[in-house]
């Protein structure tokens, strides 16, 4: 038998009331202060800063997520000498490992940043559901932007998680614990708060196609092809995207892929991966430090993000024509593969590629999909859900002789870490 104790509590408590900051200058006009005071935020008054604090929370796990996506999914290696991080980057995860469990988002944890992220997020929508626009300047506005965070949370748990759960507080600071969900159920969480955010009258342009293409995104991982083809063909052109801001005033703030792989201080944290080291892609921006690390593997840094405060792309107009390339490529017509075939073309021109001729099969098609995705996101936190989703082959294969013993095992999604499953009284 389990011993239960008050750590989801505590850990739901921090969630809630202890968020960090971070203004969202696409979305939200103001510049919060680091800190959310414990008592007395939930009031009208403090509607913004809530959901301010929600975007932040977001921004931060979505670097760390990046990064150890990264580590189990090829993009990146480990190149330290930090034993608890060797089971990312040789996918030999276990529920036990403590360090993507409980680890803050500047110490690359992610289970309770993204916990934490989707938690803040949801607060704020239940209490501006329950305030009134006479006490809430745009209330409905906030409210979208609340519900567009927390689904993206979700997204994001229900990519890199073999399953999960939703735990909440009730008014009285209470527990609510979430029932056991699998990864299919996550992502339908994630879309009714996407859809929940286009319902408001007040959205702004930019969360509409924020959560439009989280829509597309949570409906994709649910092979709902022609559901997100729709949702993904509403996002125009002419759309800027929108980005997880950066900032050097604090570790938690900074790019934390920017901090793992080439800042001054921290530059032998991570390598990126053989495969992607020789693509002759300008979307993958890579260079050879020339050195070893100290665990004897080859350094080699990116260019994608340049410094602390480099935005991080959250999603832009790119990943909605992908997700229309791929409905297209499912649906298998000659219509709708000649079409795909056009949208590939298009992205392989950025990255120096010639183009796919007429007359490609599907299977030709999907793998040219495949392959577009991985570089035009690269290090953006999509390689790793797109291992799971098509059943890819990682390099090293499994079996591979890892650097410090043993090999490279089979295990791409996090297991639900034992600090949830044993303080949560509803999973067995």
């Amino acid at each position: 038998m389990r011993t239960r104790n008050t750590g989801a509590r505590a850990l739901l408590a921090a969630a809630l009331l202890a968020g960090p900051l971070a203004a969202c200058e696409a979305l939200l006009d103001i510049d919060p202060p680091s800190r959310v005071p414990a008592e007395g935020v939930e009031n009208p008054g403090n509607a913004q800063l809530l959901v301010n604090s929600a975007v932040g929370d977001f921004e931060c796990a979505l670097g760390s997520y990046i990064v150890l996506g990264g580590l189990i999914g090829e993009e990146l290696e480990d190149a330290t000498q930090t034993a608890d991080r060797w089971p990312y980057d040789r996918r030999r995860i276990t529920s036990a490992d403590r360090r993507y469990a409980v680890n803050d988002c500047d110490a690359l944890g992610v289970y309770m940043p993204l916990q934490r992220a989707r938690a803040s997020a949801d607060n704020a929508a239940r209490l501006l559901e329950g305030w009134t626009d006479a006490e809430v300047r745009d209330r409905t506005a906030l409210l979208a932007t609340a519900y567009a965070y927390a689904g993206y949370s979700l997204v994001l748990l229900g990519e890199g998680f073999c399953e999960g759960t939703i735990s909440s507080l009730d008014e009285a600071g209470s527990p609510v614990y979430g029932t056991l969900m699998t990864r299919d159920q996550l992502q339908a969480a994630a879309e009714e708060r996407f859809t929940k955010a286009l319902a408001q009258p007040g959205i702004s342009d930019d969360v509409k196609y924020l959560a439009l293409l989280g829509r597309a995104r949570s409906r994709l991982n649910r092979g709902q092809y022609a559901a997100a083809r729709a949702d993904a063909a509403l996002v125009p052109a002419s759309w800027g995207g929108i980005v997880a801001t950066a900032g050097n005033e604090e570790t938690r703030r900074q790019n934390r892929v920017w901090a793992q792989a080439d800042s001054a201080a921290n530059n032998n944290s991570v390598s990126i991966a053989e495969p992607y080291r020789a693509l002759d892609d300008p979307r993958v921006a890579v260079w050879n430090k020339n050195r070893l690390g100290p665990v004897g593997r080859p350094l080699w840094g990116q260019r994608k993000y340049g410094s602390a405060t480099s935005p991080l792309p959250v999603t832009r107009y790119a990943e909605a024509q992908l997700i229309i390339a791929e409905a297209d490529v499912r649906a298998g017509g000659t219509a709708e593969l000649e079409n795909a075939r056009q949208i590939l073309n298009v992205y392989r021109a950025r990255g120096n590629q010639a183009a796919i001729a007429p007359g490609a099969t599907q299977a030709e098609l999907l793998a040219a999909l495949v392959d577009q995705r991985r570089r035009e996101f690269f290090l953006e936190g999509r390689h790793l859900g797109d291992a799971i989703r098509f059943g890819l082959t990682l390099t090293p294969a499994a079996d591979t002789p890892y650097f410090n013993g043993g090999t490279y095992g089979t295990t791409l999604c996090l297991p639900l870490p034992d600090v949830e499953r044993d303080n949560n009284p509803t999973i067995d």
